[in-house]
């Protein structure tokens, strides 16, 4: 199956498409918010998401079953990841997060340099924190197999052989438990690397528009040339189960939002290994699925078909719908892909522009963030929604920002503490 043969849409259309669908979800005092579908077949266990400055865990039944505030005074949490111990390893932030789609490591703190992350129990006490001071972390951090942490930043630098301009130039770094960066990666040095054609050199090397936005509602670049954009960084797990060399356990597969691209990173030499575009628009939430779940040492991303006019270096089109897409990397191949169709919608109405979600589940279900409008939704592989909830925890302002950066489901027995 080939992405391309699903139809493209014109930017204008993708613009339309995403006013209505927010507005079908984005003002709770008029449309149904909390759990809107509930069917026999969704998977067990409690949905973690971020909103307004909070992170919330929710049971099947959409009710509330843990609330974590930040365990500092005067400082909000962001996306948050549930660990194996039973913690969670969130985006830390000074200021009010917007629907917990921009605090902490997901965009908050000073522009040029800034970030932390900490790590907290289920009784809110802190007990890990990492504050950056040389880089700007943003996005996407993540636990590692072998303690460590992973984390997405980047640093404004001057490469003349890439760019006339300032570039803000993404980077990745490995944390250890006492705070120290034990392994660090820098996007420019492993640009002759990348399989990029030249009118996206040409591009690069001009530069973007003035004011390039990555979605609508985005903030503007205010430093150097948000060229990468990287939005995720996982590790390839022990359980993915593939042989190829190119994806050994510990590899780590990038998100580079604006080159629609992928890459794999092998962890020893820093080399690229393995890269793809074609299958997706403005990805996010790229990871390699493990063991215990159908489609074990897949690809598994949050396609939404959506990249901005100005920082579209490959001029390529866009849709006016977001997509799942499941890739078998050894071929290259699309093996399952979600669009609203198949739930029997129209292909429209299910579209983030930008940031989404997704998790395979044991029982083969698929959950999908549907980010922009706050809908987190839970289909089987033939598409029938089983399980839906809208965020009804907005941040107040003139239009309700009911927006959730990626959210994830977690076994019942993995929820230690209750309200």
């Amino acid at each position: 199956m080939n992405i391309h043969s699903i139809r493209r849409r014109t930017w204008l259309g993708a613009a339309i498409a995403s006013i209505a669908v927010a507005g079908a979800f984005g003002f709770p005092s008029v449309y149904k918010t909390g759990l809107t579908i509930s069917k026999p077949g969704v998977q067990p266990g409690y949905v973690l998401f971020a909103a307004n400055g909070s992170n919330y865990a929710i049971d099947t039944k959409g009710e509330v079953a843990m609330k974590w505030s930040s365990p500092e005074p005067g400082t909000t949490l962001g996306y948050g990841r549930p660990l194996a111990n039973g913690n969670i390893l969130a985006g830390m932030s000074g200021g009010r997060a917007a629907g917990g789609g921009r605090a902490g490591a997901e965009g908050g703190g000073p522009k040029e340099s800034g970030g932390t992350v900490i790590e907290y129990t289920q009784e809110g006490k802190e007990v890990w924190k990492y504050v950056e001071t040389e880089r700007s972390l943003h996005h996407d951090f993540e636990r590692l197999a072998n303690g460590n942490t992973l984390m997405v930043c980047s640093k404004n630098l001057m490469v003349p052989a890439v760019s006339k301009k300032l570039l803000k130039d993404d980077c990745l770094v490995e944390v250890n438990p006492a705070g120290k960066v034990v392994w660090e990666w820098q996007t420019t040095d492993h640009f002759n690397e990348m399989d990029l054609p030249p009118i996206v050199k040409d591009t690069l090397m001009n530069g973007y528009g003035e004011k390039p936005t990555f979605g609508m509602g985005s903030p503007q670049a205010t430093a150097g040339m948000d060229w990468g954009h990287v939005n995720a960084a996982s590790e390839i797990p022990p359980t993915a189960g593939i042989k190829d060399p190119r994806f050994k356990a510990g590899n780590i597969i990038v998100s580079y939002r604006p080159l629609s691209l992928l890459v794999v990173i092998d962890h020893d030499t820093k080399k690229i290994v393995w890269q793809t575009t074609g299958v997706s628009i403005g990805q996010h939430n790229v990871h390699f699925l493990p063991a215990g779940v159908p489609g074990t040492g897949h690809i598994l991303l949050f396609d939404n078909g959506y990249n901005s006019v100005n920082a579209n270096p490959r001029h390529a089109d866009v849709n006016s719908f977001s997509s799942i897409v499941e890739l078998d990397p050894l071929t290259n191949q699309i093996v399952w892909h979600y669009t609203a169709e198949m739930s029997g919608n129209p292909i429209w109405s299910f579209f983030s522009d930008h940031i989404g979600g997704v998790q395979r589940q044991p029982n083969g279900n698929t959950l999908i963030c549907e980010g922009v409008n706050g809908r987190l939704f839970e289909v089987t592989p033939t598409g029938e929604i089983v399980w839906e909830y809208v965020n009804p925890f907005p941040k107040a302002g003139k239009i309700p920002d009911s927006t959730v950066f990626r959210a994830v489901k977690v076994p019942e027995s993995w929820l230690k503490v209750h309200l």
